[in-house]
């Protein structure tokens, strides 16, 4: 299933996504989690423009740590995995809107991996587009976040006309892991990374779409990469 919960008087229950599955409009921001579907228990204040919550997860997709052999780049077979994952956590969530500018604070903390992670979020309306930032830090790899000890990220979405949107991004992780279930308990002895790339969106007609991405990566513990794809979107 996607989503299956229950609603009643701000309290929700069931299967549903997490406050970490939001993040800026385009493709090249990495600031949410690798699993973001859970088992949840949640009590969400909603007042107008501003909300705050508080969750109880089960994080049995979630991430586990293990044991690199020193001096061994993140990611070979010299990483020896612990127990799989068994766990829990906390989050929050706390956003809003005032006239052009939104934003949002997350935070969460994994039980089992004994670390937590915390993101800040915002856009604004600025000329013909709308710009987002986002920052992020994670104490340590934790099944909130673990692509990086900390990063940052911008993007300007440029509503070039009514149907087109073009939307660069920017991202700079500090001790860059790059995501995965199986993680290194710790992300002393990685190097940066950047990742830059565009997004292309277009309506073709109304609730149909068509959405092109180009994305390149440069790890300083490996080699770039560009990645990319399209696909037409239906919605409903």
């Amino acid at each position: 299933l996607d989503s299956a919960y229950l609603d009643v008087a701000g309290f929700r229950a069931g299967l549903f996504y997490s406050w970490w599955d939001d993040g800026l409009s385009g493709e090249t921001d990495d600031i949410g989690s690798v699993v973001t579907l859970h088992n949840s228990i949640r009590y969400q204040y909603e007042s107008g423009t501003f909300y705050a919550g508080l969750s109880v997860d089960e994080l049995e997709d979630g991430v586990y740590q293990g044991t690199f052999t020193p001096g061994v780049i993140p990611g070979t077979t010299d990483f020896t995995a612990d127990d799989g994952p068994n766990n829990v956590g906390v989050a929050f969530g706390v956003g809003g809107k005032a006239g052009a500018f939104s934003y949002q604070v997350t935070g969460g903390w994994d039980f089992d991996n004994e670390d937590g992670a915390i993101r800040a979020m915002g856009t604004v309306d600025i000329g013909p587009g709308t710009l987002g930032l986002a920052g992020v830090y994670s104490s340590g790899p934790n099944s909130y976040y673990s692509s990086a000890e900390w990063a940052i990220a911008a993007e300007y979405a440029i509503k070039a006309t009514d149907k087109l949107k073009i939307t660069p991004g920017v991202q700079y992780y500090g001790n860059y892991f790059g995501g995965g279930t199986e993680v290194p308990e710790d992300f002393d002895g990685l190097g940066d990374a950047w990742k830059a790339g565009l997004t292309v969106d277009y309506q073709i007609v109304d609730n149909f779409y068509a959405k092109a991405s180009v994305q390149w990566l440069d790890p300083e513990d490996g080699d770039d990469t560009t990645t990319g794809y399209f696909r037409l979107q239906r919605s409903f």
